[in-house]
């Protein structure tokens, strides 16, 4: 089997950690040599072009969030421009938010959080605003020491907890089920499509 190393770039922690997730769960000889971002989507569109003429040499996986764009293909035609780009780029988008592929392993993150199987989201890519809701089930539901990480204390201005993306990235690594969370959510089956196809395509050659 070919090993094919690869770049991930990522808008913050948690972001990095399921994109860090979906290559080890291709697993076809994919392997995370760079990892750049954290810094925002705006520092990704700011790279874009960059990392797209990489893409012609060492395959990138980009990964952002929808968040108000209508649909993903207007997303990904604002920032390429006239650009044309190389198999090699995978541009993703969580539909609309990464916290929509969380939600969208019901029972895994039910059984993670302390929060009814039955309150859980059905279509969590049809949700306005993935994050808020995953805060308020949090906030009604979760255990105590959930809340203590994912919640902002209160009187605090921060949107979220202290602990929100290592908590958060310890449920990807450890408890996520992407088989799962890909049937509840069509971005995230069509994320692990790309890399599959990216994987046989390295190997093919």
């Amino acid at each position: 089997m070919v090993t094919t190393d690869l770049y991930i770039a990522t808008e913050d922690a948690l972001s990095e950690a399921v994109a860090d997730r979906l290559v080890l769960e291709v697993n076809h000889g994919l392997r995370v040599a760079v990892r750049i971002g954290r810094q925002g989507n705006g520092y990704l569109k700011k790279k874009f072009s960059s990392l797209a003429k990489t893409a012609y040499a060492i395959p990138v996986l980009l990964l952002t969030d929808l968040d108000r764009i209508d649909c993903p293909s207007i997303l990904l035609a604002h920032w390429r421009g006239e650009q044309i780009l190389s198999n090699g780029m995978l541009f993703r988008v969580a539909v609309r938010e990464i916290e929509a592929w969380l939600l969208a392993d019901r029972e895994g993150f039910s059984n993670f959080c302390g929060i009814p199987l039955d309150k859980m989201p059905q279509h969590p890519e049809l949700l306005d605003d993935p994050k808020q809701t995953l805060l308020s089930l949090v906030r009604r539901y979760g255990t105590q020491k959930i809340k203590a990480g994912l919640l902002p204390e209160r009187g605090s201005s921060a949107k979220i907890g202290y602990a929100y993306n290592q908590i958060l990235a310890r449920f990807v690594r450890d408890t996520w089920s992407v088989i799962l969370a890909s049937r509840n959510a069509d971005s995230l089956a069509r994320a692990c499509l790309r890399l599959h196809e990216l994987s046989e395509r390295q190997n093919d050659r």
